[in-house]
């Protein structure tokens, strides 16, 4: 939807680091899942009611150079405080752990490094394979609807239902772990009103509303960083660093779905970017999509990075993913949060950001 005309150079705590390559120990692996059936079971009966997709928070001009307020490094360290919602309303904080708090201090005290990527670039051959072997694009939109959300990695992404005072509106995730969904913190709360959506929902594999085949899982809790919450400075560019957030399904439902692998690369630079998920702008609605694009290494920051992968209101939350070749390895390296008028834009998961997700996987 916007391309990418400069790097979007965000001012925050985090803005220099230098990044520990991806190791076992401090990445989430990936599984393709059983492949058992896990339709049938109470927890994924919920109904989707049909939505308005949720607009991407956008940063206007000007907001780069006033975006996020640097934090003293006990400010820094509190930022990254777990904030979880349970579904029946109650509110909890986690003080982050002594890992997340490491990580925190050394990236502060880092100098930015330019990356060289440490992935091997290449397109996600399941783009290739099957039923999307012949899908075509038409026009400037480089998006493709994917032709069978069934198969594996297609069905770890979904579609992401969630009420607020104005209704009721929509997002997209992806299975991270068992019951660990990825998504944006502005897909589970409104930083505008400073309150949490309700009833989230997640349907894995969506195909339309009249096709959902492995149902709609109610969110046990979901969970954002505490910088989303307290930096917010009436815009939403005070708060893009902290645009994070997990979903925690009451069902297992990744045991048989899969899910995606997650990691902190220390050079992330040149890599093809892949982007699945449910834009509003399509019909019928709430039909998977997906799209790829090259984010060059000037593109990439230390906690964010820019791409001209189209996207639309509906695609927030969506992981940003990379094929690795070399592991055979699809990684999640980022979550699509906003667009701004020269480019779209990402969470990058650096190492600080992997060990909070880590301290919430399920």
């Amino acid at each position: 939807m916007k391309k990418l005309a400069k790097l979007i150079a965000l001012s925050t705590v985090v803005s220099a680091g230098v990044w520990v390559a991806p190791a076992f120990a401090e990445m989430g692996s990936a599984s393709p899942g059983t492949g058992e059936e896990s339709r049938g079971s109470p927890a994924t009966d919920h109904q989707l009611q049909g939505e308005t997709p949720s607009a991407p928070p956008k940063i206007e001009a000007g907001e780069e150079s006033r975006a996020a307020p640097m934090l003293d490094e006990e400010k820094a360290v509190e930022a990254l405080t777990v904030v979880t919602r349970s579904a029946d309303g109650n509110v909890t904080r986690s003080a982050p752990s002594e890992e997340v708090r490491g990580l925190v201090l050394k990236e502060l005290g880092a100098e930015e490094g330019k990356g060289t990527s440490d992935i091997e670039k290449s397109e996600d051959p399941a783009f290739s394979e099957g039923e999307e072997a012949n899908r075509q694009v038409f026009g400037t939109d480089d998006r493709v609807q994917v032709a069978n959300t069934k198969v594996y990695p297609f069905k770890v992404f979904g579609y992401i239902e969630a009420k607020s005072k104005s209704g009721v509106g929509s997002c997209s995730g992806t299975l991270i772990g068992p019951r660990t969904v990825l998504t944006a913190a502005h897909c589970v709360y409104s930083v505008e009103h400073q309150e949490w959506l309700t009833d989230v929902l997640f349907a894995p594999g969506l195909n339309g509303f009249g096709d959902a085949p492995f149902g709609a899982v109610a969110a046990e809790s979901m969970s954002i960083l505490e910088g989303f919450i307290t930096n917010y400075q009436g815009y939403y560019g005070s708060v893009v660093p902290w645009d994070l957030g997990i979903i925690t399904l009451s069902e297992p439902i990744g045991d048989s779905l899969g899910w995606l692998g997650y990691a902190n690369y220390d050079g992330l630079g040149d890599f093809t970017a892949n982007i699945v998920g449910y834009p509003g702008d399509k019909e019928p609605p709430a039909l998977m999509w997906r799209a790829t694009c090259e984010v060059m290494a000037e593109q990439v920051g230390a906690i964010n990075f820019s791409y001209d992968c189209d996207t639309y209101p509906g695609s927030s939350g969506s992981s940003v993913y990379a094929y690795d070749s070399n592991s055979k390895q699809r990684v999640v390296v980022g979550v699509n949060i906003a667009e701004s008028p020269s480019a779209n834009t990402a969470v990058r998961l650096n190492a600080s950001y992997v060990a909070w997700i880590n301290s919430l996987w399920k």
